[in-house]
């Protein structure tokens, strides 16, 4: 995926400089806004604050100053197409980023550029594409996050890594099912995109619940809460960059406070010589890790009655027809 998105590198492009990035998405596609906006927090001197939209309304500050970047892998999700829909009427310039659907033909009929995905994927599988398409939009309009080298790259490590990655989600499955309790999983800034994105995919692949918590805040709450829990009944997994001094020492105390309130704990160090590729590597693990446990549980890590079931709700009383 990461390969055939540097080949589609740039192809879509905006000329336009905005005062503000909004990615708006849910699911599987939404938490390429979340990868997007660390990169862009790690940046130096990048100009356009990127603000994320997991909802079916854009914040009322965006206007056609803005660009919004409409996230859909299916193309079909309803709180997505209400918002790119909100974008247009408001007169601010839209990308839509899809493997189909709707939301490609609205933009063909709309005149707006679709960075096309590639289909027959769920949409969580779909993330390298979606993000690295994002990224190559952005280096064409003069805002670079990260660089088609760099991207190259990023797939070359990807390729060497790939044992490691499937070694070590073996191992972080096997823990999570041999202790069969509740699961944390807990992290420095600036890496709780990694969390989230772990947390997302136990939660569909999987079908578990999960507690993410981020060092430093965690230090102003969470923490508290291990003082006198219900049960300690409890397991986490530890996402540590050694590279960054100060949040590894927050997770060697953050693993002294597990320890002592009877979690067990397991650590997940990530590869990678720069924040992209920690970033996936870290991402790739669990993601690994969230099918694997899957199939030790008998589970089908791609069906997902639940949401299955929300969105017929949703059909039902939405009003706005699209296009």
């Amino acid at each position: 995926m990461i390969e055939k998105a540097v080949e589609s590198w740039g192809k879509v492009s905006v000329s336009f400089k905005p005062r503000a990035i909004a990615i708006t998405g849910m699911g599987g596609s939404g938490c390429v806004g979340d990868y997007i906006e660390a990169l862009a927090s790690n940046r130096e001197g990048f100009s356009s604050p990127i603000i994320v939209v997991k909802n079916s309304s854009l914040p009322k500050y965006i206007t056609s100053s803005d660009l919004v970047f409409a996230v859909s892998y299916s193309g079909d999700t309803i709180e997505t197409i209400t918002a790119f829909m909100e974008a247009l009427r408001r007169g601010v310039k839209v990308v839509a980023v899809t493997s189909g659907g709707l939301l490609e033909k609205c933009s063909k009929t709309l005149g707006v550029p679709v960075v096309k995905v590639s289909e027959g994927l769920v949409p969580r599988a779909a993330l390298p594409e979606m993000l690295i398409g994002i990224l190559g939009v952005l280096d064409s309009m003069d805002l670079t996050l990260v660089s088609r080298d760099e991207v190259v790259k990023l797939a070359q490590f990807i390729s060497e890594k790939s044992l490691d990655a499937v070694n070590e989600a073996k191992a972080l499955a096997n823990f999570i099912y041999e202790n069969s309790c509740n699961l944390a999983i807990a992290t420095h800034t600036p890496l709780e995109v990694i969390a989230v994105r772990g947390k997302n995919e136990l939660n569909e692949n999987a079908k578990i619940p999960v507690k993410v918590e981020v060092a430093p805040e965690w230090a102003h709450n969470d923490i508290v809460g291990w003082e006198n829990p219900f049960t300690k009944n409890w397991a986490a997994i530890t996402i540590v960059d050694s590279g960054n001094v100060f949040g590894a020492r927050l997770i060697e105390f953050m693993e002294s406070i597990y320890v002592k309130s009877g979690v067990k704990v397991q650590r997940l160090l990530l590869k990678g010589s720069s924040l992209l590729e920690k970033l996936i590597y870290g991402s790739l693990v669990l993601g690994l890790t969230s099918v694997e446990l899957a199939e030790l549980r008998g589970l089908n890590p791609l069906e997902t009655k639940s949401i299955a079931l929300y969105k017929k709700f949703l059909r039902e009383i939405t009003e706005e027809k699209p296009c």
